[in-house]
C-alpha cells in the first residue's frame, strides 16, 4: 500500500515511516522543513505545511503513478521546549486545520481512509481520565495541545471518509519495541485507564500502521495503552 503522512518528522511519525518502509509499502511525507527527514526507498519527501492544501495535494500526486490508499496523521503541536510548562509555538487550530486540509484534499481525490493519532482524555474519554492526570493537563502547557486535539476531534467528524482515532495514553520515548506485544484497546472512552498507564512511541506506531492497512475502528475513536 502507498500512504500519505503527515507529522512524519515527528517521534512518533518517525516510527511511522519504519514501521510502513519495513513492511514493503511505500509513502510520502510531508514535512515542514527541507532535510528534517532522510532519504529512504520507498519514501518521497515533499516540502511544505499542512496548513496549505496546495502542499497537500503536491504530496499526494508527488510519487510517479502512485495515489495513497489512506493517510497517517501523527502531527502535535510544537512547544518552546519539550517540558509541559513550555510555551505553544504553534496556532491555536494548527492540528483541527491541518487535519480539515487533509481530509478536504483526500476527499476530492476519492481516498477514504485517515487514521489521525490523539490523546487520551479527548471527547468522551476525559470523564475516564484519573484526576491526577486531568489536574496535570489543566495546570500545563499540555491543555492547549488538548484543546486543539479536541477540535480534531470534532472536524474529523464532519467528514465522509472512514476515519480512526487513536486516543494514546502518556507517551514513552523508547526505541526499543516487541512486535510480538500488542497494545491494549480501551474503547472510545478509555474504560480502565490508570494514572501509570503509558504506551511507547513504537507500539503507537505499530498501532496506527495496523488500525490502516486492515480497516480497523472505522468511524471509531480509540484508547490505547501498553
Amino acid at each position: 500500500m502507498h500512504f500519505l503522512l503527515l507529522g512524519a518528522t515527528g517521534r512518533t511519525g518517525k516510527h511511522v515511516v519504519s514501521g510502513l518502509l519495513s513492511q514493503d509499502h511505500t509513502a510520502v511525507a510531508l514535512v515542514r522543513a527541507s532535510g528534517s527527514l532522510a532519504p529512504r526507498p520507498g519514501l518521497t519527501i515533499v516540502t511544505g505545511s499542512p496548513l496549505s492544501k496546495d502542499d497537500i495535494r503536491r504530496a499526494l500526486f508527488a510519487a510517479p503513478s502512485l495515489l495513497p490508499s489512506a493517510a497517517i496523521i501523527t502531527l502535535n503541536t510544537v512547544r518552546e521546549s519539550d517540558s509541559p510548562f513550555g510555551a505553544r509555538l504553534s496556532p491555536p487550530r494548527f492540528l483541527a486545520d491541518s487535519c480539515a486540509n487533509a481530509c478536504e484534499v483526500l476527499e476530492e481525490a476519492s481516498i477514504p481512509r485517515v487514521i489521525v493519532m490523539s490523546t487520551a482524555g479527548i471527547g468522551d474519554s476525559w470523564g475516564k481520565l484519573p484526576w491526577l492526570s486531568r489536574a496535570f493537563m489543566g495546570w500545563t502547557n499540555i491543555k492547549y495541545a488538548l484543546e486543539d486535539h479536541g477540535l480534531v476531534d470534532k472536524e474529523i467528524r464532519l467528514t465522509k471518509m472512514d476515519w480512526t482515532l487513536v486516543r494514546a495514553v502518556r507517551l514513552e520515548f523508547k526505541d526499543t519495541d516487541d512486535p510480538k506485544t500488542e497494545v491494549k484497546t480501551l474503547g472510545s472512552s478509555g474504560d480502565g485507564m490508570r494514572v501509570s498507564d503509558s504506551v511507547t512511541v513504537t507500539s503507537v506506531a505499530r498501532f496506527l500502521i495496523q488500525a490502516a492497512v486492515e480497516g480497523l475502528f472505522i468511524k471509531e475513536a480509540v484508547v490505547v495503552r501498553d
